[in-house]
């Protein structure tokens, strides 16, 4: 069949006014890069639409318009542009793009965009308002309990992702037939006025493609038959085999990055960084996130955030905030009036090497000390910064998950500005809601500041060490899952060419991965060893302790775990000791030192250089 064409409807000013161009500015000064603010506000609002039972899949694709689908955007869709001089340079300059990139958000087993499509025609009894909720009005309040989204104003983060600020939305409303599928665009530009009848006649600059009512011109969205056809045209997903939920494409994707691969690794990172606890293995399938992400016809693995540092330290701080069980579990609450206000969960563990998404600008800090702040729905908010370990192997997470409590969860919610980025108690009232934020956050806050700054006491001559109890709720991270591609090793320049050091000396050892060997594991640090001109050095020395808050602890009470260096071989593979001490012989060059870890501790590691032989 012949493609339709879709009909152009420039909206007018109602009598009582409009918000008209103000609406590109709603969103306000958001902290997150354009980016990472499409990625956060699209899939905050597929979390609101997912209200079937089941997690949402959604897909995100960067691709290039081929020939047919350009002809049919230009020729079928928008076809008919807009007068105002401003919007029909946009979009014919747009039009013209060689390449015309395109980003696509998609989701899959939602709501969709259901009710009605005409703000001024609502049945009585109607509840169900999403289509006019996310097309046509601006900042309705949020209709899901405990959802993601607050304002709507997500939707402005999408228009600045295209070049023309132009929005084409393919949906399929839940418990609808495939000819119930629907398909319209709308562009935002500049109001702007022309002479009708001796008057003035004002638009607000928005602009809508789909199907003109006969009566007053309003374009209501094309539907059926015409809307599969001309949806599947554009490379939309297929409806009448994927099922209900929306796809949204940004006409003319604009990205800083030449290299498109490189926005893919950002679209990937920033999925993690803000929606890795709703994409944890472990999470009901009611509630899990399925994300895939395509670059052209090519799908981009998304990892599991439990196999990707530092977000495996996280996830463990999460399953301890979910249940109230773990290394560092704290419930934060008001005590005027009294009321939980959530709990905060800390993890501590050896600083797992990074496998970057991005080359550059990446949102992953090299050393973790943050506290990820999150609502009931479980997307994060924002990072809280503390302070780092001062022994840079180490680091530590922090999740704080708010209660559940409507009127706590509400305040939370309110104090959020419409990026949804950050929690600013004076957005609220004078009250108890604006107290309960205000009081998490200086709590929170001092937890992070604390983190780091006091040593653990160094243990008395006679002393045994603190008891056991009191070790195990200061000791770190436990080293579950921790991979391990091995860290880059740090070579030892050793000065010029023929100097060297007036004694033989060793790096201080960096911890490279984990290794499992039958029912224990094994971690490898390793060390440059230089000998002085005479080669006096005897032997290397080697001893473990445990990691306590970024120090170690030398002795042990009964029963406390006890790291043990079970061997140190050179770097070339030969294994020279078994134990904590090797004879040198005058031999120098890189080594590697294997501790056995004991369970729910994080190890640290030293080594000395003897000019003689240490007695056993």
């Amino acid at each position: 069949m012949t493609e339709p064409i879709m009909q152009l409807h420039s909206e007018p000013y109602g009598s009582t006014g409009n918000i008209g161009e103000n609406f590109r500015r709603l969103l306000g000064a958001p902290t997150l890069d354009p980016l990472q603010t499409v990625i956060r506000e699209s899939v905050q609002n597929i979390a609101d639409a997912a209200k079937l039972g089941k997690g949402p899949e959604m897909l995100i694709r960067i691709r290039t318009l081929e020939a047919a689908q350009r002809d049919i955007l230009e020729h079928h869709v928008l076809a008919e542009l807009p007068a105002e001089p401003t919007s029909n340079r946009q979009i014919r300059e747009t039009l013209d793009e060689d390449p015309l990139v395109v980003l696509e958000v998609c989701d899959f087993g939602t709501v969709g965009l259901g009710g009605p499509t005409r703000s001024d025609r609502i049945p009585v009894g109607t509840k169900l308002t999403d289509f006019i909720d996310f097309l046509r009005n601006i900042g309705t309040p949020r209709d899901t309990g405990h959802g993601g989204g607050t304002y709507g104003f997500g939707k402005v983060a999408l228009y600045r992702a295209s070049s023309c600020s132009t929005l084409i939305v393919d949906t399929l409303p839940h418990d609808a037939g495939p000819d119930d599928r629907r398909l319209i665009g709308c562009h935002v530009g500049r109001s702007f006025e022309i002479p009708e009848d001796d008057m003035l006649r004002r638009f607000t600059g928005r602009h809508w493609w789909g199907v003109r009512d006969p009566e007053d011109g309003v374009a209501d969205p094309m539907t059926g038959v015409s809307a599969d056809a001309l949806a599947n045209a554009l490379g939309f997903p297929d409806r009448r085999h994927r099922g209900s939920g929306t796809s949204i494409m940004m006409v003319g994707f604009q990205t800083e990055d030449k290299d498109l691969s490189v926005s893919a690794g950002r679209i990937i990172e920033s999925l993690l960084w803000n929606f890795w606890p709703r994409m944890m293995a472990d999470l009901p399938a009611s509630r899990r996130f399925r994300c895939t992400v395509m670059l052209e016809d090519e799908v981009i693995p998304v990892p599991e955030p439990e196999s990707l540092a530092p977000f495996d330290l996280f996830c463990k701080a999460m399953r301890a905030a979910r249940h109230s069980e773990g290394n560092d579990v704290r419930h934060i609450e008001s005590l005027r009036p009294i009321k939980s206000l959530g709990t905060l969960a800390v993890e501590k563990g050896l600083k797992s090497p990074r496998r970057h998404l991005v080359p550059t600008d990446s949102l992953v800090p090299d050393q973790l000390h943050h506290i990820a702040l999150m609502r009931p729905v479980e997307l994060v908010v924002k990072y809280l910064e503390g302070n780092p370990l001062p022994d840079e192997r180490l680091e530590w997470a922090g999740v704080f998950l708010a209660s559940d409590e409507d009127e706590v969860e509400r305040a939370f919610a309110d104090s959020e500005p419409p990026a949804h980025d950050d929690w600013i108690p004076d957005n609220l009232p004078k009250g108890n809601e604006k107290s309960y934020v205000n009081i998490a956050l200086r709590r929170l806050r001092e937890a992070a500041s604390e983190m780091g700054l006091q040593p653990a006491p160094a243990a008395k001559d006679g002393d045994d060490g603190p008891p056991l109890a009191r070790l195990a709720g200061r000791l770190g991270s436990v080293l579950e899952n921790v991979g391990g591609d091995g860290a880059s090793r740090r070579r030892a320049t050793g000065g010029g060419r023929g100097s060297r050091p007036k004694r033989a000396r060793a790096t201080r050892p960096v911890f490279e991965h984990l290794e499992v060997r039958k029912d224990h594991k094994i971690a490898v640090f390793s060390t440059e060893l230089t000998q002085d001109a005479k080669r006096s050095g005897a032997v290397l020395q080697a001893t473990a302790a445990v990691a306590i808050e970024g120090t170690k602890l030398d002795r042990f009470g009964e029963g406390a775990p006890n790291p043990e260096v079970i061997s140190i071989r050179w770097a070339d593979g030969e294994e020279v000791a078994k134990g904590a001490v090797l004879a040198l012989a005058g031999r120098e060059g890189g080594l590697e030192i294997c501790v056995r870890v004991p369970e729910d501790c994080a190890v640290t590691v030293e080594v000395e250089v003897l000019e003689e032989a240490v007695s056993r």
